[in-house]
């Protein structure tokens, strides 16, 4: 009986995290400046704010785990897409259609990963450049690949990898923020094209 009380307990914490989890992605998506408070969160999830905080250290600290599930549910999305292909360039492409179908489809993702930095803080800040090194090393695996390969010319794969993702990060920013209409199957080729012309695709 006691096994089955507490299971039932741990549950409970489970959900009630989940729930200010999720409550914490709506209040960011729609507050970019990173001013928000906990006492808003606590409403948006229909909670006390002392309850977020049986959960969460800080605001930092809840900011942080969010942005850890969204990364992770992004990586998971990309190497699934990546494992249909055996070709580095088809796996390279599947990775940015991958992210732009995301970020197309997920907006509150794509606001928080996109939008909501840099922040101020600086912990989160270190925590955005640890992601964007994550992406950038892992279109660096294909590049080097590629070099390997003899398929692209000479370059160096760093600095190509960096110009990669950051170019790719701009274009989707200036999509969120744009409020012009977007012919979205042209802008969505042109992006991919133009990345893929310049690491030296023919």
């Amino acid at each position: 009986m006691v096994y089955n009380k507490t299971q039932k307990v741990l549950a409970k914490q489970d959900k009630l995290r989940k729930k200010i989890l999720a409550a914490a992605k709506e209040v960011m998506a729609e507050d970019t400046s990173g001013k928000f408070s906990i006492k808003a969160i606590a409403k948006k999830a229909g909670i006390a704010t002392g309850t977020v905080y049986l959960y969460f250290a800080n605001k930092e600290a809840l900011i942080e785990i969010v942005v850890q599930e969204l990364y992770a549910e992004l990586l998971d999305i990309i190497k699934e897409e990546r494992s249909r292909y055996t070709d580095v360039f088809d796996k390279l492409q599947a990775s940015m259609e991958a992210c732009i179908n995301t970020f197309l489809s997920k907006k509150q993702m794509a606001k928080i990963l996109l939008k909501y930095f840099p922040e101020i803080n600086s912990t989160i800040n270190n925590r955005f450049t640890d992601i964007e090194k994550d992406l950038i090393n892992f279109v660096k695996e294909d590049i080097d690949q590629l070099l390997a390969e003899g398929r692209i010319p000479p370059q160096d794969s760093l600095v190509s990898a960096t110009a990669f993702v950051g170019t790719f990060r701009e274009v989707m920013l200036s999509w969120l923020n744009s409020e012009e209409p977007v012919d979205w199957e042209q802008a969505y080729n042109t992006l991919i094209e133009y990345n893929m012309r310049g690491i030296g695709r023919k």
